[in-house]
Formats: structure tokens, C-alpha cells, sequence
């Protein structure tokens, strides 16, 4: 299971994460044959961080959500060869 928790005050920038997270969600789930889950948990930062199985991935806002994609790919990708 792939587990994508987005941390952060709830506003804007942690809602647009969430939309994108959503948007590469079947993508994900196709290239990684595995279900994903996106997790939202509240947090005292203004930007969002991001988590992959609770690695952290990144803090802020990519330019779209391509970049989000990569991000979460390139952690993806590493715990794939470490098992």
C-alpha cells in the first residue's frame, strides 16, 4: 500500500496538494500496482509537507502537479529497490 499524507494548516496550498494528489492517485496506482491512500493531518506549517509511507518527500508547493508526480515517483522508486 502507498500511503501519501499531506501536513500542514488547512488552507489553500495543503487543498491544492490534496487536488493534485488526487489527480495522479490512478496513475500511481497503475504504475505501482498498488492502492494508494492520500491522508491529510493537520500541522502548524502555512506550506504543506509531504509524505510518502512516512518518508518525507518534500515542504512547499510544486510548480504543477507534474512535478508532484515526480517527486512522489523518485521516493517510490528507491523504497522499490531497497526491498
Amino acid at each position: 500500500m502507498i500511503i501519501i499524507k499531506i501536513k500542514g494548516r488547512k488552507n489553500y496550498w495543503r487543498y491544492t496538494i490534496k487536488s493534485w494528489c488526487l489527480e495522479i492517485k490512478d496513475l500511481l496506482e497503475y504504475e505501482y500496482n498498488n492502492k494508494v491512500t492520500i491522508l491529510e493531518e493537520d500541522g502548524d506549517n502555512e506550506l504543506p509537507q509531504v509524505y510518502v509511507n512516512e518518508i518525507f518527500v518534500f515542504e512547499g508547493v510544486p510548480r504543477e502537479e507534474g512535478y508532484l508526480l515526480e517527486l512522489v515517483k523518485k521516493v517510490l522508486d528507491k523504497i522499490i529497490e531497497n526491498k
